[in-house]
């Protein structure tokens, strides 16, 4: 009998994370999908960029499957961290430090190109430094939450 309940609580737990999760992937993946037909015409250009935004939307929806399935512990905040910090090391790893260098071939020539992006990606890393501050702050919030708990 307390088997049976068990069961059917973790089952009443378990099965809307499982949706949520489902349903997460789906919207996450969806604009990196597009995004990347996007950009399959300019894929001589970035022959590196696909096989970076396929290990960066794994990485990335790991992060938030795990995520999802920590809800309503520390876990959730300690994956809310390592995703942010996957995102700020990412956008620094592709974006070279801010400057982007290409050669594009163009008929017997060659055309270099430089762009500085260092105010972008400095912006981009002050947002990701903030989601991680944010789950650090809610992850205080969390255990001191619990300790108030423990002691009524």
């Amino acid at each position: 009998m307390v088997e049976e309940r068990d069961t059917k609580t973790l089952v009443r737990k378990f099965v809307p994370r499982v949706f949520k999760a489902i349903f997460l992937v789906f919207l996450t993946s969806l604009p990196l999908h597009f995004l990347s037909a996007f950009m399959e015409p300019l894929q001589s250009f970035f022959s590196w960029y696909v096989p970076l935004t396929n290990i960066f939307t794994l990485v990335f929806i790991i992060l938030l499957v795990l995520d999802v399935f920590t809800s309503g512990t520390i876990y959730q905040y300690v994956f809310g961290v390592a995703r942010a910090l996957v995102v700020m090391l990412f956008f620094i790893y592709v974006l070279n430090g801010g400057v982007v260098a290409l050669a594009i071939p163009l008929g017997g020539a060659t055309v270099n190109v430089m762009v500085d992006l260092r105010v972008i990606l400095a912006m981009i890393v002050l947002i990701c430094l903030l989601g991680m501050s944010k789950n650090v702050v809610q992850a205080i919030d969390f255990v001191s939450g619990k300790v108030e708990t423990e002691e009524l």
